[in-house]
C-alpha cells in the first residue's frame, strides 16, 4: 500500500510541533527558574540591604527612586514601606531646597561617574558615595549611592578632640597649682615678715599717732594678700572655703584698685556703691567674682577702649521673679552688676559662656574657667548671674546674692586679744627673719623661747636637753630634714613633747595624717600673732602644761 504523501507531511508537522512544545516548556521552565532565582536574589538583595544600617538607594535616569532600603525609608525618606518611595523624587519626601540639594548631587554623580562628599541634613551628618548605573551595553540606566549616618562618629570624634583638650587644660590647671603652692610657700614667708613686724609696730606706736594709720594700712594690706594667697591655695587644691558675714563694697574697691592698675587708660573705671548690707560668701571668692567680671569687661574693650561700670545696691525679689529659678528665694538680695562697653556677646553662644572651658578670647588667653567658676560660687551661696548682651554696645552682668542681718566688723589688728603664757618654747624656722619674729612675737606674750635656724641643729639641742622643753613650733618646709620628720625624730625622743607645725603650704601632709602621727596643731603661714597665741596656748593647755 502507497503512503499518502499529507499523512507523511502532517507527522512531519506534528513531530515539528511536538519538539516546539518541547522547547517551549523548556524555555518556560528555565524562564520559571530564571525567575525564582533572580527572586531568590532579589530577596536576599533585600534582607542583606534592609539589615545593614547604612542607607543604600537607586534612582533611574529621571532620578526617580527604583530601589530603596529600610534604613533609607526610615532615617531619610520617613516612610516606612520601602515600596512606597518607587517612582517618586526627592521632592516628595524633603524640603524644596534640600531635595535640589540632592538632586544636584545626583547629576553631578551621573557626570562624574562617581562621587563622595559630605552632606549636613538638619541635625545628622552624613558621608554619601554615589555611582553611575549602566547596562551591559554601558548604556546610562540610572544611579546608585550608599549614605553613612557619621553623626555620632562625628559626635564621638568632636568629644573627644574636646575631652584632650579638657585633659591638655586640666594638666595646665594641675601645673598651675604645682607651680602656686611653691609661689605660695615663699610668698607667705615674706608676708609672715611684714605682718610680723608691722604688729609689733604697731604694739609700740601711740594710738593716736598719724603712723598707726598708716601701719594700720599695710597690716590691712598684708591680710588681704594673705587672703589672695589661700584663693590661690584653694585654687591648687580646690578646698573649701570659709563662708562669714562680709562687705561687699569693701572688696569691691580694692579689687577696683588692682583692677584701676592693670587695664589701658583707655578703659574709663566707674564706681555706684549704695550699699553696706551683708552676705554670707568668702571674700577671696567674692574678690574673685569681681575681678572675673571686670577681667572678661576689660578684655572686650581693650581695642577701643570704653566704661567700666560697677555698682552695688539693695534690691528685693518676689515670687514673680523667684519662681523662675528655683535656687532663689523671695527676700531681701544685694545687686553687683558689672557693665560694659564692649564689643557684646553673640545670642547664640549666650547659653554657652557659664559652662566649663568655654571661651571666646584666643588660645593662650583664657582658660575658660572665669564664668563657670563664677556662676559656681554664686549658685553656692543661694544667689543667681543674669546677663544681657547686645554685639557691638555691650554686656551687662547682674549678680543677686542674699543679704543677712548679722553685723560684721572689718578685720583690724587689736593688741588685747592675744594670750599669754610663761612656758619655753623652741622655735626652728631655716629661714632667719622668721625665726628672730616667732622669738619677739612669743617673748612679748611672756613665753621663753630657744630658736634654731636648722632642722639639724635643732634635734641635735633636743637630744641633750628635750627637757627643758615644753613645746616645738617647727616649720615645714627646710633643707636636710623637714619639719615632720623633725617633729618625729622628737617624738622618738620624747613621745609627750607636743608639736605645732608651720607650713605655707604643703600638698606632702595634711592636717589629718599630722594628728594622726602625733602633730598637736597646724598653723598655716604668714603667722599672725593673735592666731599663733591662741594656737599655743590651746596646744599647751591640752598638754596640760
Amino acid at each position: 500500500m502507497k503512503e499518502n504523501p499529507e499523512c507523511g507531511a502532517l507527522e512531519k508537522r506534528v513531530a515539528e510541533l511536538e519538539e516546539l512544545i518541547a522547547r517551549q516548556n523548556q524555555t518556560e521552565k528555565m524562564l520559571k527558574d530564571s525567575e525564582e532565582k533572580y527572586k531568590r536574589l532579589y530577596f536576599m538583595m533585600r534582607m542583606i540591604c534592609d539589615n545593614v544600617p547604612d542607607m543604600i538607594w537607586a534612582k533611574d535616569m529621571d532620578q526617580k527612586y527604583i530601589f530603596t532600603n529600610k534604613a533609607m525609608c526610615e532615617n531619610l525618606l520617613n516612610v516606612k514601606n520601602t515600596d512606597e518611595p518607587v517612582g517618586k523624587t526627592d521632592f516628595d519626601f524633603m524640603p524644596h531646597e534640600v531635595a535640589e540639594n540632592f538632586q544636584k548631587s545626583d547629576l553631578a554623580a551621573l557626570k562624574n561617574g562617581y562621587i563622595s562628599d559630605e552632606i549636613k541634613f538638619e541635625n545628622w551628618s552624613f558621608h554619601v558615595v554615589k555611582q553611575r548605573l549602566s547596562d551591559s551595553d554601558e548604556k546610562d540606566i540610572g544611579i546608585t549611592a550608599v549614605i553613612r549616618d557619621t553623626t555620632d562618629i562625628k559626635r564621638e570624634k568632636s568629644e573627644k578632640i574636646e575631652l584632650e583638650k579638657k585633659l591638655r587644660q586640666s594638666q595646665k590647671l594641675e601645673a598651675i597649682g604645682t607651680l602656686a603652692g611653691g609661689i605660695s610657700h615663699d610668698f607667705n614667708n615674706i608676708l609672715t615678715a611684714i605682718l610680723g613686724y608691722t604688729e609689733i609696730a604697731l604694739e609700740e606706736v601711740d594710738g593716736e599717732s598719724g603712723v598707726r594709720e598708716l601701719l594700720d594700712e599695710v597690716y590691712n594690706a598684708g591680710i588681704r594678700a594673705r587672703d589672695l594667697v589661700k584663693q590661690i591655695l584653694a585654687f591648687a587644691r580646690q578646698t573649701e572655703q570659709e563662708l562669714k558675714p562680709i562687705r561687699l563694697d569693701l572688696i569691691a574697691k580694692e579689687a577696683l584698685k588692682l583692677i584701676r592698675s592693670t587695664v589701658p587708660t583707655t578703659i574709663e573705671i566707674v564706681h555706684y556703691f549704695k550699699s553696706k548690707s551683708l552676705v554670707m560668701a568668702d571674700p577671696v571668692q567674692i574678690h574673685q567674682i569681681i575681678m572675673n567680671l571686670c577681667g572678661n569687661a576689660a578684655h572686650a574693650m581693650e581695642a577701643e577702649g570704653g566704661t567700666l561700670k560697677v555698682s552695688i545696691k539693695d534690691a528685693v525679689l518676689g515670687p514673680q521673679i523667684t519662681d523662675h529659678y528655683p535656687d532663689l528665694v523671695p527676700g531681701f538680695f544685694l545687686k553687683l552688676e558689672v557693665e560694659d562697653t564692649g564689643v557684646g556677646i553673640e545670642e547664640k553662644i549666650l547659653d554657652s559662656i557659664f559652662e566649663p572651658y568655654f571661651t571666646t578670647k584666643e588660645s593662650g588667653e583664657g582658660t575658660g574657667l572665669g564664668l563657670a567658676v563664677v556662676h559656681g560660687i554664686v549658685k553656692s551661696y543661694g544667689g543667681e548671674v543674669f546677663v544681657t548682651s547686645q554685639v557691638g554696645k555691650g554686656s551687662l552682668f547682674k549678680i543677686y546674692l542674699p543679704v543677712i542681718k548679722s553685723i560684721g566688723t572689718e578685720k583690724r589688728f587689736d593688741p588685747t586679744e592675744v594670750l599669754m603664757g610663761s612656758e619655753h618654747i623652741l622655735f626652728v624656722d631655716d629661714e632667719v627673719t622668721i625665726a628672730r619674729l616667732g622669738q619677739r612675737m612669743l617673748e612679748s606674750l611672756g613665753y621663753r623661747v630657744t630658736t634654731r635656724t636648722s632642722s639639724i641643729e635643732a634635734l641635735e639641742l633636743f637630744k641633750y636637753r628635750a627637757d627643758i622643753f615644753d613645746l616645738v613650733i617647727t616649720d615645714m618646709t627646710m633643707p636636710n630634714m623637714t619639719g615632720d620628720r623633725l617633729s618625729f625624730e622628737m617624738m622618738k625622743i620624747r613621745p609627750d613633747i607636743p608639736v605645732i607645725l608651720c607650713t605655707g603650704y604643703s600638698k606632702k601632709f595634711s592636717d589629718v595624717e599630722a594628728l594622726e602621727n602625733g602633730i598637736k596643731a597646724f598653723q598655716m603661714k604668714p603667722l599672725i600673732k593673735k592666731e599663733l597665741a591662741k594656737t599655743v596656748r590651746k596646744v599647751l593647755d591640752d598638754a596640760g602644761l
